[in-house]
This record gives C-alpha cells, sequence and structure tokens, in this order.
C-alpha cells in the first residue's frame, strides 16, 4: 500500500465542466488517479498515505501551450547570439524548475533548440521541471528572419525555408531531430525591425505541405500567425492552433469554428511588452508595434469567445525578465479581465490545453486513470483567479514535486 495516497482538499475543481466537489478526495496509485470525489463517495484503501491539503483548492497540473524554452535573459534578441550555448542551457533548465513549482507540469515549446535535450532530462528525471512538447525551431520564410537580429544560420528558434518540397524536407528533418509538434510562422511579428503583424507570410500551398507532411508522420502543427488573412490561410490549410490571433474578424473565427482550429491568444505577451518593455530593455520598435495591437487583440479574444472557438492558454514567456518563467499564470488573469469566466479560464489551462496538445486522454482533468498531475492553491480560484499564482502544492506523476506546505513533503 505504500504507493497508495490519498489527498484531502477542501475543494476540487476538476476541469470536467462541472461545479466544484466540496469537500474532495483524490486517491493516487503510482502515477495515475484511481478515485476522485467526495469523501462520502470514495473509499481510501486501508494503509494509504494521506496528504492534508486543508483550506485549498485541489486542481489539475497547469498547462502552458506556448512557451519559449532558450534561456533568454534579456529584452534585447541581439544578445542570444553572444550568449554561450551552455549557459543558455543551464537557465532553461532553471526556468523549467520555476515553471513546475509554479503549477505548470506541463508546456508546449514553440520554438527553440534546447527542447528535445530538456524533455529527455526531465522525463528522465535528471532535473526537475514540467513534461514538454516541442517542436525544435519554427519554420519560417526567407525575410521574416531578419539578417544581422534573428540570422538565420545561427538563430535557436527559428529557421528559414521556402517551397514546397523543401518545406516537406525541413519537417521530415525536424521530427527526425525530435520534434513533437511542427511550428510554423505564417505572418509578421511585433518582435522583430523589419516584419509587420499585418503582413502575411508563406503560400497557401507551403503551408499546406508543412501540414500535410506533419500530420502524415503524426505530429500536430502550431501556426504564428496575427494577421487576418495570414490566420485564414493557416485554417485552410489545415493547422492545428492558431498562435496569437492578433487580427481575427468574423469570417477567420467562422473558418476556425468549422475547423475546430484552436486559439492560443498569449494576450500577457503583447501587454507586457506594451507596459513593460521600454523599461526592461526592449527594442522601441517594439513597443511601439506593441501598444498598436493590444487593444486589436483583446477584442479578437472577445470576438473569439463569442463566436464559441475552442480557446487554450499560453504565454509565448522565454525567461528574460520581461517574460519570465515562473509568473506565467499572468495570462489566466488577463483573460479573466478580458470576459472569460474564471471557471472558463481554468479549463483553458487545463483540459482544453491537453486536447490542443493532443494529450486529453492523458492529462488536462482530475478523473481515474489519468495521470496524478495535480496542483493545490489557497482558498478559491473561482472567486480570486490570482490565487492560480499562489501554488502551494505540485504533484507530477504522482510524485511531490514541490510542496509550501508544512508536513508535506516529497513521495519517494
Amino acid at each position: 500500500m505504500n504507493n497508495i495516497v490519498a489527498i484531502e482538499a477542501e475543494r476540487m475543481i476538476d476541469a470536467r465542466g462541472g461545479p466544484p466537489v466540496e469537500p474532495a478526495v483524490v486517491v493516487v496509485e503510482g502515477e495515475r488517479v484511481t478515485a476522485a470525489g467526495s469523501p462520502a463517495q470514495i473509499k481510501v484503501p486501508e494503509g494509504a498515505k494521506r496528504i492534508a491539503l486543508g483550506a485549498r483548492t485541489l486542481l489539475p497540473g497547469l498547462i502552458d501551450a506556448h512557451v519559449h524554452l532558450k534561456g533568454w535573459r534579456s529584452s534585447n534578441p541581439n544578445d542570444i547570439l553572444i550568449t554561450p550555448h551552455p549557459l543558455a542551457a543551464l537557465r532553461a533548465a532553471a526556468d523549467c524548475r520555476k515553471l513546475l513549482h509554479a503549477g505548470f507540469t506541463t508546456v508546449r515549446d514553440c520554438g527553440g533548440c534546447l527542447g528535445p535535450n530538456l524533455r529527455d532530462a526531465i522525463a528522465a528525471r535528471e532535473i526537475p521541471g514540467p513534461r514538454i512538447l516541442t517542436a525544435y525551431r519554427g519554420l519560417s520564410q526567407t525575410g521574416r528572419v531578419e539578417k544581422g537580429t534573428w540570422a538565420a544560420d545561427i538563430t535557436p528558434l527559428r529557421q528559414e525555408v521556402d517551397g514546397v518540397d523543401e518545406c516537406r524536407r525541413v519537417v521530415r528533418e525536424h521530427i527526425g531531430l525530435g520534434a513533437d509538434l511542427i511550428k510554423v510562422s505564417i505572418t509578421g511579428r511585433v518582435y522583430a525591425p523589419q516584419s509587420d503583424p499585418g503582413q502575411t507570410a508563406y503560400t497557401l500551398d507551403e503551408i499546406r505541405a508543412v501540414v500535410d507532411e506533419a500530420h502524415r508522420m503524426g505530429r500536430l502543427v502550431a501556426a504564428h500567425a496575427q494577421a487576418t488573412q495570414g490566420i485564414k490561410n493557416g485554417v485552410l490549410a489545415g493547422v492545428d492552433s492558431i498562435e496569437h490571433g492578433i487580427y481575427l474578424d468574423e469570417e477567420a473565427c467562422e473558418l476556425m469554428r468549422e475547423r475546430n482550429t484552436a486559439l492560443v491568444p498569449t494576450l500577457a505577451y503583447f501587454y507586457r511588452i506594451a507596459t513593460l518593455g521600454e523599461g526592461l530593455g526592449s527594442p522601441a520598435y517594439a513597443v511601439r508595434k506593441a501598444k498598436e495591437v493590444v487593444e486589436a487583440h483583446m477584442k479578437s479574444f472577445a470576438l473569439a469567445m463569442r463566436m464559441g472557438l475552442r480557446i487554450g492558454m499560453g504565454t509565448d514567456f522565454e525567461g528574460s525578465p520581461l517574460f519570465p518563467h515562473g509568473e506565467n499564470g499572468m495570462e489566466l488573469e488577463l483573460m479573466v479581465q478580458g470576459g472569460m469566466p474564471a471557471g472558463d479560464v481554468i479549463v483553458a489551462a487545463t483540459a482544453t490545453n491537453a486536447a490542443i496538445l493532443g494529450i486529453e486522454k492523458k492529462l488536462g482533468t482530475i478523473a481515474t486513470g489519468k495521470i496524478a498531475d495535480l496542483i493545490a492553491v489557497p482558498g478559491n480560484p473561482l472567486k480570486e483567479i490570482s490565487l492560480l499564482r499562489r501554488v502551494e502544492f505540485v504533484m507530477q506523476g504522482g510524485r511531490v514535486a514541490s510542496s509550501r506546505i508544512p508536513g508535506v513533503g516529497e513521495i519517494s
């Protein structure tokens, strides 16, 4: 019975769409949940170790569907070009620990060459961190990786690729190098001097080639897409998720709804550039463009909700003071400020994100048979969403990974 644990809490939000269970108990055997519900309905096996969380809320582990694990510590993109690769890797490992302790038990790394190695080291329990699904390096058309800043031959974030055949070849190459998904940039961007977020990138045929090859090899496709027409091109080509979605319109939303294309809005990314970027060293062009798009972005988020789109949660954080890992919960607060009910935000960051990542059969809710990724926060996050930035207990795969609760330590 030593590998059976009963976790008791004042409240459980299981992210399955129903009301909170009050009080609640979750029984974990090995890495899996074997029972979850009201203590009146759950028989705890004799000899089970009990973890009493007291007046706390138990939830599924949070999932950030858009991060970059590259060890950045500067808001100036030029600095990554002079950062020694081993130093970046060590910093990225430190960021993984921060993410896990903040309650993010799974993340999707949407571009960065460190991803496969970090993923494997965490899976082998050599370093602490969230479960990682990684895109390796993103695909970007020539001219979208700015020479002298995001130099195509050395940036760890993206790789320049052109033409249908080359797109197919690089998708195969990246999967061979360990990519769990494919990331493709199909519009311009805010954080690049020669790019405009309203511009499209890649032809429809090129995007279709990326999607076709990725799907043929069992990989999902996430598309950086900010411009309206670029968003539509991505949806028509069959991408699985639209990242950012700054300039949505009703036609784009209708296309996304028809095809069940997910939106990962990353509200905090542009908000922080616009409000904090100048003081934290962001280039002037990025601050200017972020200020120009923030209002449109929030309007697009509201439109996506009204149109009934499948909306996940992602930050686009990458570890610098402007986008610090460990503070990813800020996105949840901005989603509430944007009009999404707190309960829906919690589902977006758990169950919906698990589906966007293609891991919903294993993770995303507290249910019998699911992997025991669990977190606890003080109070009731349905009433105060900011409590999700005060995570006091983290269980990952049935093991206590972090605890700020007296008397609750690691389960070996």
